[in-house]
């Protein structure tokens, strides 16, 4: 609209111009050296405007003539720069699809066309290296990216790969520090940094990491938790093995209190109380443990915890497993402990009544076992016990210790697998493999995620 209404201005200024001549006749007369020349004012105007033009025309072609080898050149490098820019997007397809010829040959042409301080060609040069096998080539060039402090990130990001794919987990960390440097925030860093910090076992340095990746959303909060108690079990472990008491018990203690339902929490902690003769600790530990969800592995701590009486009482043993189990009165693990001290103590009918019970709650294979050896123990019917055995072969699986990766089912917790991965064990049906069960001990956070180790 505006360029439309000063198009107009100018036309009307021309035709005023124009009418003005027209509407003031005259004549201009030139006298220059033995001539005259007169003309009429119109057409005088008319050819100094010849004139201009003429002279534009003539300045061009002069203009054209001078700038030649410059715009040349300026088309050579428009050129070689889609060329160059074609031949970096053939070689990265060319890399990500495995094919060494063609990438060798698309970095050769990417680093003749495009300008040698690109940090592009170089990475594409490196990427095509690596393809061949040719680490010190990718080296080199990685090394000139992290030169370039536009493109330093690529170079240490390469370098990090090339680190991780060789094993040299020392090397890895050490750039992988570095890179945080550049991008303290970046997720993906911050995870690999933490899987080589768990690696190397330097468990301080593996939680301040952990604590900025929790911070910066790379990982839950249930799950951070989660490796932190596994990373003090382990810790606790390690310093055990060592002689160092005091770390073993400031391990075990701050495991606790990260998640005091743990069971490998609790086992442990209860057994360390149980050493250090103070029983009433261990006992406290398991029934809060216990009440808020029934593992099997504090069956055995609570009869280690029981103060066996003066005087021979058989009854002694039962009260103190009901102790326990009406802290969870409809725990299939709590009726299943009472019965089989009841069998023990040769009290057949009160234990019926509990296998009863845990019948209607959850079948399972241990609860038909016990079925089988009350009957052996109390009428001595092989085919009552057999018949029990066949039940205890079709009923449902109990849950157990298994690597969420692998499917590997262990006799205990451990925090790292044979396998070497971290946290991956967690108490789920054996069917489940990499499914968290939705009945994973109540909101217990350690055992349900897990970092596996890189390279492993």
């Amino acid at each position: 609209m505006i360029r439309a209404l000063l198009t107009l201005i100018k036309i009307g200024i021309v035709i005023a111009v124009v009418v003005w001549v027209a509407e003031n006749p005259g004549t201009i007369t030139v006298d220059w050296l033995n001539y005259k020349l007169t003309f009429h004012v119109g057409l005088f105007l008319l050819f100094m405007l010849g004139v201009v033009v003429l002279g534009m025309f003539i300045f061009s072609v002069f203009k054209t003539f001078f700038d030649l080898p410059k715009n040349l050149s300026r088309y050579r490098d428009i050129k070689h720069k889609e060329k160059g820019l074609k031949a970096l997007t053939l070689g990265l397809a060319a890399v990500a699809a495995g094919d060494k010829k063609s990438a060798a040959y698309q970095a050769y042409r990417a680093s003749k066309f495009l300008d040698e301080k690109s940090a592009l060609p170089k990475l594409l040069q490196a990427q095509s290296a690596r393809l061949q096998g040719n680490e010190l080539d990718a080296a080199r060039a990685f090394m000139e990216l992290m030169d370039d402090s536009d493109a330093s990130f690529l170079g240490v990001r390469g370098l990090l790969q090339s680190a991780l794919d060789s094993g040299d987990y020392e090397g890895a960390l050490e750039l992988g520090h570095r890179a945080l440097e550049s991008h303290p925030k970046q997720g993906w860093i911050l995870s690999i940094v933490y899987d080589l910090e768990i690696r190397a076992r330097n468990w301080d340095s593996a939680r301040k990491i952990l604590y900025r990746a929790e911070k910066n959303k790379t990982i839950t909060s249930e799950k951070a938790n989660s490796d932190r108690v596994a990373m003090y079990l382990a810790e606790a472990a390690f310093a055990k093995e060592n002689g160092e008491e005091k770390v073993y018990a400031r391990a075990l203690n701050k495991a606790y209190k990260i998640d005091p339902y743990f069971p490998p929490s609790v086992v442990r902690l209860s057994r360390m109380h149980i050493e250090r003769n103070k029983k009433k600790a261990a006992v406290t530990a398991i029934r809060k443990a216990w009440a808020h969800y029934p593992h099997p592995s504090f069956v055995a701590l609570w009869e280690e915890v029981r103060t066996v009486p003066a005087k021979d009482d058989p009854m002694n043993r039962v009260r103190w497993f009901e102790k326990l189990q009406k802290l969870n009165p409809e725990s299939v693990e709590g009726l299943q402990a009472v019965a089989n001290i009841l069998i023990e103590e040769g009290l057949w009918g009160e234990a019926r009544k509990n296998l009863e019970k845990a019948e209607t709650i959850r079948p399972n294979v241990n609860l038909y076992k016990i079925w089988s050896r009350l009957e052996d123990r109390a009428t001595h019917n092989d085919a009552a016990v057999r018949e029990w055995l066949e039940k205890a072969s079709d009923a449902p699986r109990e849950r157990v210790w298994i690597c969420s990766e692998t499917g590997r089912v262990y006799d205990q917790w451990m925090p790292i697998s044979d396998q070497e991965l971290f946290n991956t064990i967690i108490w789920d049906f054996p069917q489940g493999r990499r499914i968290m069960s939705s009945t994973l001990i109540g909101n217990t956070t350690a055992g349900q995620s897990a970092v596996p180790l890189l390279g492993s």
